[in-house]
């Protein structure tokens, strides 16, 4: 689990809260692991977004070479072979919200809103956000998010699926995204990946070159050990043995 730690500043992104979750990617791949839960303290705010004031301090090329940085890193988190699930606890704006797409799947308190509101200070988006939102709730719903700023409260970001889920009060959040991640990574390492390399290959109209994606993904994945394991294990009425060669 990466955990951001800085309520008072509605945990607000700084390069070494970036650092920390870079590190955090490294250590659970290098072990193999499949699940990464990202949290974050009180019960205020998920992120704030970039931490402004850090930003403030420094030059252009400083300021550039941090937001590439925040951007690689994002786009790593999307495309690990880590399942990661975004507990959102209050307001994910900006770069946080950024950080949530990122994850492969979002999991959010009732009163949780979303934001991208760079527009309203002259800026854009800047960690990749231009392209995760499209991509998740479409290019038309994106556009207006993002060139009003306004904010989205929980309910419509279920109803657009930028959220997966909303959590269930009284039961601790993290528990909860814990679980939503366990749900996914019980299943076979070799069949998720094939279905998120799919669905990235998907566009808003069903396309040859979509297809195309499918059919080499099924051809490679029919015969893997997770395949064989898991007809075997349907046909010895058993539970399957995921993820062993």
């Amino acid at each position: 689990m990466f955990r951001i730690e800085r309520p008072a500043k509605l945990n607000a992104l700084t390069k070494p809260v970036l650092l920390g979750l870079e590190a955090c990617i490294d250590q659970l791949e290098a072990r193999g692991a499949r699940l990464l839960v990202v949290t974050a303290a009180g019960e205020r705010a998920f992120c704030a977004g970039t931490d402004l004031g850090e930003l403030q301090g420094l030059d252009a090329e400083a300021r550039i070479a941090k937001t590439a940085m925040a951007r690689d890193l994002l786009v790593r988190l999307y495309r690990s072979p880590l399942t990661s699930v975004a507990a959102i606890n209050g307001i994910a704006f900006g770069g946080g919200l950024e950080l949530a797409m990122a994850c492969t799947l979002r999991i959010a308190t009732p009163q949780a809103t979303m934001a991208l509101p760079e527009v309203r200070l002259g800026l854009l988006p800047a960690y990749a956000g231009t392209q995760f939102l499209p991509a998740i709730v479409g290019k038309a719903r994106a556009l207006e998010i993002m060139m009003t700023g306004r904010t989205v409260p929980c309910d419509e970001a279920l109803a657009i699926g930028l959220v997966h889920r909303v959590a269930s009060p009284g039961l601790p959040l993290p528990e909860q995204a814990i679980a939503f991640g366990r749900e996914v990574v019980c299943w076979s390492p070799t069949a998720l990946s094939w279905i998120r390399r799919c669905v990235d290959a998907a566009g808003a109209e069903v396309t040859d070159a979509g297809l195309a994606v499918e059919d080499a993904a099924v051809r490679a994945n029919f015969d893997s050990a997770d395949a064989r394991e898991g007809v075997a294990a349907f046909l010895e009425k058993r539970a399957p043995r995921f993820g062993r060669g």
